[in-house]
């Protein structure tokens, strides 16, 4: 159960970091504008997107690991 518990942890993490991430980018291009006026510079803001996405999920997801972790270890004590 601690498994399942951990797992759900870690996906609500992810979730809710690439959420607060994609609506600050999405607030960003707003307030901004369109951050493009080229084919290449649309190809490098997607890229941006994805890996910012790619990078915010690995990091939230090594956090939720270690939150738990850290969790875990005090509710035996």
């Amino acid at each position: 159960m601690k498994i399942v518990k951990g797992a759900l942890f870690v996906i609500l993490m992810v979730a809710l970091a690439v959420g607060a991430f994609n609506l600050l980018f999405v607030a960003a291009s707003d307030y901004f504008g369109p951050f493009y006026e080229s084919e290449a510079d649309q190809r490098r803001n997607f890229a941006i997107w994805l890996l910012g996405n790619a990078g915010v999920g690995m990091l939230s997801i090594v956090m939720g690991v270690v939150l738990y972790r850290r969790y875990l270890r005090r509710a035996r004590v």
